[in-house]
């Protein structure tokens, strides 16, 4: 099972042929209201793939919210954990969408912002019972660290999407047993450029000398690269038409966390901590790379994120939407 402790968002989407500059107006194309959030898109990519998911997320009591909520009723997820929080609205996430697929996004945390870390203690039995917790950044960052010490003394897998990045106290590192930034969200963190592979490997040197355990960094168009103490590994990515990037990081990171979801079940309950190789992972990280190539095909969030049956057909899929 996988517990996502997580954002829900409404994204009111823009597409446009070009961005604004500055002080500028240009004309859009469409408007669209879509069902996102981080957590929210993180948590229907690892249903779709298969896993038993938990959304753990909070809503305002609002048209945005009741429809966030239809929304994840669809999907295979335990959405008892869900919470209307009174006088705070729905979280939301302004984006512009350009006609190359590349997308700038605003978030308004709203409902997701009352996270505390009392709340999360709340979740330790939810959380104790499952082989993964995954975490991003769009809840207060207290509430995260507290996700992560509670993960860590219950013995519990946990994967963090440092996204959006933020300086983090130097023992995240240490207890996190899997961080997924994409290239921006690594240099913020290390502190280091990553404009070129060299680069993207001083930069995850550094989180690794900072006690993480294993590093995938989403590099978009370059695929992605794992890195721990013992080595690293480079994977491209399937080269298609992108229309809207919106959730490609997103599937990668729910699909990738029901592989390792099902990795963990098929130990049969072993009490040795589960600490994957390269190796181990690399067919987990080759289908959330499929997940996310099929995901930027298509035009928003949640509605982009494949299903378990797109992803093991991707290769006659491929042959027809490859460049």
């Amino acid at each position: 099972m996988i517990t996502v402790i997580g954002s829900m968002n409404m994204d009111l989407v823009v597409t446009t042929e070009r961005a604004p500059e500055q002080g500028e107006t240009v004309t859009g194309k469409e408007f669209r209201q879509i069902p996102g959030g981080k957590g929210a898109n993180q948590a229907v990519a690892a249903a779709r793939s298969g896993a038993d998911v938990v959304m753990v997320g909070r809503i305002g009591d609002d048209a945005f919210g009741d429809a966030l909520l239809r929304t994840m009723a669809e999907d295979p997820i335990d959405i008892t954990h869900i919470q209307k929080v009174k006088d705070v609205p729905t979280g939301i996430a302004s984006i512009t969408v350009d006609r190359r697929g590349h997308n700038r996004i605003i978030v308004v945390p709203g409902a997701n912002g009352t996270f505390t870390p009392e709340d999360i203690e709340s979740y330790r039995s939810l959380i104790a019972r499952s082989n993964v917790l995954l975490l991003q950044h769009e809840i207060p960052l207290k509430a995260v660290e507290k996700a992560i010490m509670i993960a860590r003394e219950e013995g519990v897998f946990c994967i963090l999407n440092p996204a959006p990045a933020t300086a983090l106290p130097n023992f995240f590192y240490q207890y996190v047993d899997l961080m997924t930034p994409n290239e921006s969200e690594l240099s913020l963190l290390s502190g280091k450029p990553t404009d070129e592979r060299a680069q993207w490997l001083e930069a995850g040197n550094v989180l690794l000398n900072l006690g993480l355990s294993t590093l995938i960094v989403t590099l978009g168009q370059h695929g992605s690269l794992i890195m721990n103490n013992k080595g690293s590994a480079h994977f491209p990515a399937y080269r298609v038409q992108m229309i809207d990037s919106t959730a490609a990081g997103d599937s990668f990171n729910g699909t990738l966390a029901a592989e390792i979801d099902r990795m963990i079940t098929q130990r049969n309950n072993s009490t040795v901590r589960f600490s994957p190789s390269i190796d181990d992972l690399t067919p987990a990280i080759d289908y959330a790379t499929k997940a996310a190539a099929i995901s930027v095909t298509r035009s928003g969030a949640q509605p982009s994120i494949p299903w378990h049956a797109d992803i093991t057909q991707f290769d006659a899929w491929f042959a027809s939407h490859r460049l």
